[in-house]
């Protein structure tokens, strides 16, 4: 299952910049936005990614809508999002930011103290993504993914949290433009601390320069205002009409933008 993105650095502006010839897979790149490296993600940070977007998306209205125990979901979030960071690292999906330094652009970038090292420090945020061809994957549906994500959540014990989620993904696979080649933004988040620092701006950056680079369109789905505007300035377009959760929730902002 994948979820909403929700960008929550509100009321800032994201700077468009023209993308480097180097795809971010493929070496770290500072944004233009700041002095943020972006890089792809790796397997054994999987926990300390997971722990950065549960505190990024703790506030968000999905989020509270979807555990509306608070105890449940300061709980459970961590293992909700290590989840989704497996699935995309599996699909090399994965963007991290952290802190640039004076060794984040320089040779060492293949080597064990290079970024990515100890040098990177914390990371401040993170981006996943799905290439295209990849969202339909039978592996992030059902099967040992939906195991997955019921143990994450303590489904057994929380059937409402279960139900939502299982709403969520309904009516967003529904909506989903599945015969159009793009790649989906399922979530992007910075710690609460670091909001500040313009890392949400370069983890987009980051991503829409691979999709660029690829050729590709680019698909999400916003729960927040503050991730429409950004989408909106990254070059995002209103998709269709907003997807209205039930009983109340939360409406989601399908959003596109065509290949540059």
């Amino acid at each position: 299952m994948t979820t909403a993105t929700a960008l929550p650095a509100a009321g800032t502006v994201l700077r468009t910049a023209a993308p480097p010839t180097a795809s971010p897979a493929a070496s770290p790149a500072v944004s233009p936005a700041g002095r943020s490296v972006v890089r792809p993600g790796r397997p054994q940070e999987r926990d300390a990614l997971a722990a950065v977007l549960a505190a990024a998306f703790a506030d968000d209205a999905l989020m509270l809508w979807a555990f509306p125990d608070p105890e449940h979901r300061a709980r459970v979030l961590p293992a909700f999002f290590r989840v989704h960071v497996d699935q995309c690292l599996a699909h090399r999906g994965v963007l991290v930011a952290h802190h640039a330094t004076d060794s984040a652009t320089g040779s060492a970038a293949d080597g064990a103290d290079g970024p990515g090292g100890p040098q990177d420090g914390e990371p401040l945020g993170a981006l996943l993504f799905l290439p295209p061809g990849r969202w339909d994957d039978p592996r992030l549906h059902g099967g040992t993914a939906g195991a997955a994500l019921a143990e994450a959540i303590d489904a057994d014990g929380h059937g409402e949290s279960s139900r939502r989620l299982a709403a969520i993904t309904r009516l967003q696979t529904l909506r989903h433009p599945r015969h159009r080649s793009h790649h989906y933004l399922a979530f992007v988040g910075v710690r609460p601390e670091d909001r500040r620092t313009r890392a949400g701006h370069a983890l987009l950056h980051a991503f829409l320069t691979e999709v660029d680079t690829a050729g590709q369109a680019a698909y999400a789905e916003t729960s927040s205002p503050g991730g429409a505007h950004l989408l909106a300035a990254g070059g995002f377009a209103r998709f269709g009409e907003a997807i209205a959760l039930p009983g109340g929730g939360p409406r989601l902002a399908p959003v596109w933008r065509g290949p540059r």
